[in-house]
């Protein structure tokens, strides 16, 4: 039962995808947390998410993507404000290039 929600955060779930095969592989991507290079999975997917959501990057933005990757990625007790700082700092970017 574990794994198979291990493999539904790590491929998407079967019924949220338009791929021929049914299923979607969520994407990792390398960010700078705290000065360090760390690989996080489904950023993009979460990134693209909340702006179609219409949420603006902000500091309780922050918040709920530091809660909603942590679905699949392991975030230590006591670094959630880096990672939030990072995960912000990624929705701007994202969110700035969307607005144009």
């Amino acid at each position: 039962m574990i794994a198979m929600g291990l493999k539904d955060k790590i491929f998407g779930d079967k019924g949220s995808s338009s791929c021929c095969c049914g299923t979607r592989i969520v994407g990792l991507r390398q960010i700078n947390v705290g000065g360090r290079s760390v690989g996080i999975m489904g950023l993009d997917e979460a990134l693209q998410d909340f702006f179609k959501k219409g949420m603006k990057p902000e500091d309780s933005t922050g918040s709920e993507l530091v809660e909603e990757l942590k679905k699949a990625n392991f975030i230590a007790d006591g670094v959630e404000e880096m990672y939030k700082i990072a995960f912000l700092a990624e929705y701007q970017r994202y969110w700035e290039a969307r607005k144009k």
